[in-house]
């Protein structure tokens, strides 16, 4: 597991509603605590957050943004140094949204006693994706440092097939597995998704003496096709390694060269060509010896992992995430709190099964919910509805006016709007679709219209699930 809150992730405090003695970003600083016997003018200086004393009701908080979006599994709360200023209890909560104004907040640790100058871990067992954990103390107090681990859930925007991606990001899941020495410091850091601010803040290994070489072995989150390394040495000026190799696997057993003994230099980002080396598994080799800042690897998922990361995606949401997932694909309310409540999903195919289930047992307000989130054919929507609807961007002004004369017609006639598969359709194709089915009577074209929203759904599902990708 990991710190998913560190600020060598990118995690960052958002809001609090006191630290009049010290600050709340101290609670995710990297560092291990410190003590010394200084006095600021607001009184002693504490290497943590620290509220002033609470003459009123209510208890003390802060909002803390994970650099890694996850599932938690463990907390940490390091007291260390507050002694007769520590809190009496803490509760954590969580957030599927990183947008403060819109989360909605699950308690996944209730009121739990704590005591001073102590290092305590919490397991906690909550399934669900976490963008944001407000850490709540009773009444106020001091706590020196909080740790937040658990497994990576990437955004859905970090797992797509046809994008290029860093595989080796531990905010896609993956991580070390082995190396050959972590003398001064760990390898993890090499997979960190932010930039490096110290030579500390990377791996390496002691001086070498005898033969041989160091190595690091990474599983990807994903397996994938890698084009290209990015070995950055940035920091290491005399003790970068002279060359690199790069060898890939899928079962970490049986090895292939895609990159042997290529030179590196010092203080920057090394780019090594391995042409395109498949795999769930990477070693890259330094020789002899040395330290680097970071490892990227670029290239693109493999369809079936990003489908799978996807649907862990998807069964990890909560509360307004989930709902807004299901929403793209589908505006009955009706069919989204049903695939919601179907959680969790074992593959992509089984989200396609259910919806079609779902759908089955829908009334015809349900469809007419379904219908009307939809926008006319030929007028602008968001992303989603603009690339089904390209076919329309290439019209001439005449099929345009026709489509807004045939939207018009069909909405008196049926009182809801025109809908049609339109991926892959020209304007002239889908204004004859509505003309012909303007001849039909209104239970008819119902069915149509469900037939039409059916196949869209399922076209968006397996889209957002990588299953198909256009």
């Amino acid at each position: 597991m990991i710190d998913l809150i560190s600020e060598r992730v990118g995690g960052h405090v958002l809001d609090c509603n006191d630290e009049f003695f010290a600050p709340a970003n101290n609670l995710i600083d990297p560092n291990p605590p410190i003590a010394n016997d200084e006095y600021t003018d607001r009184g002693k200086w504490m290497d943590g957050w620290e509220t002033r004393r609470r003459r009123e009701p209510g208890h003390d908080w802060v909002v803390i943004g994970l650099g890694i979006p996850g599932r938690i599994r463990k907390v940490t709360v390091d007291t260390s140094y507050f002694t007769g200023n520590f809190p009496e209890q803490f509760s954590l909560e969580a957030a599927g949204i990183g947008d403060l104004d819109r989360a909605e907040w699950i308690e996944i640790v209730p009121r739990t006693d704590l005591t001073g100058a102590t290092v305590t871990e919490f397991l906690v067992d909550d399934p669900h994706r976490v963008e944001l954990v407000r850490f709540n103390i009773y009444p106020d107090g001091g706590v020196a440092r909080f740790r937040v681990e658990g497994d990576p859930i990437p955004a859905i925007d970090l797992v797509c097939p046809d994008t290029e991606i860093d595989l080796a990001l531990s905010a896609v899941g993956s991580e070390v597995v082995n190396a050959s020495d972590l003398h001064y410091s760990h390898p993890a850091n090499l997979l960190r998704p932010t930039s490096s601010v110290g030579m500390w803040d990377g791996w390496e290994t002691r001086r070498r003496r005898g033969p041989g070489h160091d190595w690091v072995l990474v599983r990807f989150g994903m397996r994938g096709r890698v084009d290209r390394l990015i070995v950055d040495t940035t920091h290491f000026k005399g003790n970068a390694p002279g060359w690199v190799s790069a060898e890939f696997s899928d079962d970490g057993e049986n090895w292939v060269v895609a990159a042997d003994h290529v030179a590196v230099e010092p203080d920057r980002a090394n780019v090594v060509d391995v042409g395109g080396a498949e795999g769930e598994f990477l070693r890259l080799s330094i020789h002899p010896d040395g330290g680097a800042a970071r490892l990227r690897a670029l290239g693109t998922a493999d369809p079936a992992a990003a489908g799978g990361r996807r649907v862990a995606y998807l069964n990890s949401l909560f509360g307004q995430a989930a709902a807004r997932f299901f929403h793209t694909a589908c505006a009955s309310s009706i069919w989204v709190d049903e695939m919601i409540s179907r959680r969790p999903y074992p593959t992509a195919q089984a989200v396609l099964d259910e919806a079609e289930v779902v759908f089955a047992s829908l009334a015809e307000s349900d469809w007419l919910e379904a219908f009307g989130g939809h926008p006319r054919i030929g007028e602008r929507g968001d992303s989603t509805t603009n690339r089904e609807q390209a076919g329309t961007a290439t019209a001439s002004r005449e099929t345009i006016r026709d489509l807004i004369e045939v939207n018009r017609r069909y909405e008196d006639k049926f009182g809801f709007t025109y809908i049609v598969y339109a991926t892959g359709k020209t304007a002239d194709v889908m204004l004859a679709i509505a003309r012909d089915r303007l001849e039909n009577e209104r239970n008819q074209e119902i069915a149509n219209a469900a037939g039409e929203q059916r196949k869209i759904t399922a076209t968006r599902l397996r889209r957002m699930l990588c299953q198909e990708v256009r």
